[in-house]
């Protein structure tokens, strides 16, 4: 029973000696138990063994790890809208007036007759330009030209959509012409 005692005794010796080397002097002792005679850390709180975190025992620096790198932001991916097609329609005639320029155009859609002037839309399309035998549709930054009587020798860069139906054609030349007094 002797021997136990002075195990006891050797053993708060040893927990007192530990605070006061750690800088814990102040501290009131505690009554050791079971887990403090097995480990004298166990009744310390982890804010009291930051030292590890901070300077790591086996790290080759003796520094804590960098930080994670932030995550990769999402990739947006847009869907990109198709360029709208130009319309399909059929240019029947171009009509000058001291007030401005008219086309006349038939839509293959609706088969209407449109009479439109600059600035007006056809099918998404704005009219931008009516010359005498031309008109031009554009959209955004693209453009489109429908030609009169272009099987009469016409040379355009660009080319109508649909083709003419070349009786119509035909009526529309011999009324321009009558109007201006050649037949």
């Amino acid at each position: 029973m002797r021997h136990l005692h002075r195990h006891i005794a050797l053993a708060c010796l040893l927990i007192v000696h530990t605070r006061a080397l750690a800088g814990d002097a102040g501290a009131p002792p505690e009554a050791p138990s079971g887990a403090a005679l097995a480990n004298p850390l166990a009744t310390w709180t982890l804010d009291r063994l930051s030292a590890t975190r901070e300077r790591p025992l086996f790290a080759p620096t003796r520094r804590p790890p960098p930080p994670p790198p932030p995550p990769p932001a999402p990739v947006v991916q847009q869907v990109e809208t198709p360029p709208v097609p130009p319309p399909t329609l059929m240019l029947l005639g171009i009509v000058t007036e001291a007030d401005g320029a008219r086309a006349m155009v038939r839509t293959q859609s609706s088969n209407k007759v449109v009479r439109a002037r600059l600035g007006d839309e056809i099918g998404g399309w704005k009219v931008t330009q009516i010359e005498t035998r031309r008109l031009v549709l554009s959209h955004d930054d693209r453009s489109f030209g429908y030609t009169l009587f272009e099987r009469m020798g016409a040379k355009t860069a660009t080319r109508p959509l649909a083709e003419p139906d070349p009786d119509l054609q035909n009526l529309a030349q011999e009324r321009i012409e009558r109007r201006n007094g050649r037949r």
